[in-house]
């Protein structure tokens, strides 16, 4: 009964140590505030919390790393806390710096020692690879009518599907993100002083969503002979013949050319060069030399998605700031931590279209842990972009709950039957919506506290 209590409780540690570290990076620092206040009060519960999770350690068989990890933490915790007493009663000069970095090495090591507590406990997985020799290799999956349209067929299909199919090309499913994203850039920048207008807005955002479409369209033209191979990805209009390969280019390149125009015509240079620069990014960068060649496909290939933070500053400044930097930074880090939990899912089908995906060439148990690593560096991230802003609690509580949410949801997946590969899949997708409701609330949150200032 000891073995689960002692996972809760860590995972309880990572939380609240998060929830320290967030809330003195962000408004905390002020003395006699209300979030001083919970600040202070919360050190005190994590003091002994932390406490009660390093007895437990050593009370139960807990592995060494384990036992040292909680003592470690510990020991930090009431250090740095010993220097955070220290300059609040003035009997040295407060050193905020050396302070938020002693908590988030407490997080840091506790992070790690959850990690090395589920890993010890969770079954062994199964290790996936790439099919080998060509009696493994799958054919093509087609749709349940049977054989892909026959020309004729194709040339009969209604203007109605046609405009979705074409919809479909552009991946509507990402705007969405990608949007809010940039419109919390343009929050940054009014927060720095910036004044902020319904054209720029409109325009930033109208030529973004060209650009995203335009990128989606050269996706899906590279990757049809792959599409076809995975089950996930067997319906897209290219790979079911819906729309041809040249009309999907040339469609392409006019969302490029009308996404350059907007961002030039309406908004500045800068802009429409990081616009420019997003496009090539993913469509060329990501899709052709990274995503079929290296398991850092997804890694290095965050890029592409962290740029519109980057395109909004610069649509209301005309430059880039720190600020906007680290926006970029956060969901760099979080790209990997959300996409190997669909990778994880999907492993069979990218192994069958031979991507070389994480979970798919170093196994499941090493894409989890990289999850966990990932969302460790994204979190303190996060803190260090409300570390150079002025946000407050609504910001330091949204990436700590949410946060939480994030964790716990993979910490369920060492929980799951290995193997019951629906289970898992189910479990891995839980964590994926996890992340997309994370980045998706600090972004909301970056708005909502931007537009208080």
């Amino acid at each position: 009964m000891d073995r689960p209590r002692l996972t809760t409780l860590l995972t309880w540690s990572v939380v609240g140590t998060y929830l320290l570290v967030a809330l003195g990076a962000t408004a905390a620092a002020d003395a006699g505030s209300v979030v001083a206040a919970v600040h202070q009060a919360s050190a005190m519960v994590v003091g002994v919390l932390l406490v009660a999770t390093a007895l437990l350690a050593h009370r139960t068989v807990a592995s060494r790393g384990v036992r040292v990890g909680t003592i470690a933490g510990l020991i930090i915790y009431l250090a740095q806390a010993g220097i955070g007493l220290a300059g609040r009663i003035d009997v040295v000069p407060f050193d905020g710096g050396l302070h938020l970095l002693g908590g988030i090495a407490v997080f840091s090591i506790l992070l790690v020692t959850l990690v090395i507590r589920v890993e010890t406990t969770a079954e062994e997985p199964v290790e996936d690879g790439f099919p080998n020799g060509t009696g493994d290799r799958v054919s093509p999956i087609v749709s349940e009518e049977g054989t892909p349209s026959s020309v004729s067929e194709t040339e009969s299909i209604r203007l109605r599907d046609r405009v979705r199919a074409y919809l479909e090309l552009t991946k509507p499913r990402l705007m969405w993100l990608l949007c809010l994203l940039a419109l919390a850039g343009m929050g940054l920048a009014v927060a720095a002083g910036a004044e902020l207008d319904g054209v720029t807005v409109a325009a930033t955002l109208g030529g973004g969503v060209l650009a995203i479409g335009a990128s989606g369209t050269f996706n899906h033209v590279y990757e049809r002979d792959r599409d076809r191979k995975m089950r996930r990805t067997a319906d897209r209009p290219i790979a079911t013949d819906r729309a041809g390969v040249r009309r999907a280019t040339g469609f392409g390149v006019a969302l490029v050319i009308a996404s350059m125009a907007v961002m030039v015509v309406f908004v500045n240079a800068l802009t429409a060069a990081l616009t420019a620069a997003a496009i090539v990014y993913y469509a060329y960068v990501y899709t052709v030399l990274l995503k079929p060649t290296t398991k850092w496909n997804t890694v290095i290939g965050g890029g592409s998605g962290a740029l519109p933070a980057l395109i909004g500053y610069a649509a209301v400044t005309g430059t880039v700031s720190l600020s906007a930097i680290l926006l970029a930074l956060v969901v760099c880090c979080w790209t990997p931590a959300h996409f190997y939990n669909l990778a994880i899912a999907h492993r069979e089908d990218y192994a069958r279209a031979e991507y070389p995906m994480l979970p798919v060439v170093a196994g499941v148990r090493t894409a989890r842990q990289r999850i966990l690593a990932w969302l460790g560096v994204t979190l303190i991230a996060a803190v260090l972009l409300g570390a150079v802003t002025d946000f407050g609690i609504l910001y330091a509580l949204t990436t700590t709950v949410l946060g939480a949410v994030f964790v716990r949801s993979v910490i369920r997946q060492y929980n799951v039957d290995q193997r019951e590969s629906e289970d898992e899949r189910a479990a891995a997708y839980r964590s994926f919506h996890a992340s997309n409701a994370y980045l998706g609330a600090i972004l909301v949150a970056i708005l909502v506290e931007t537009l208080a200032l």
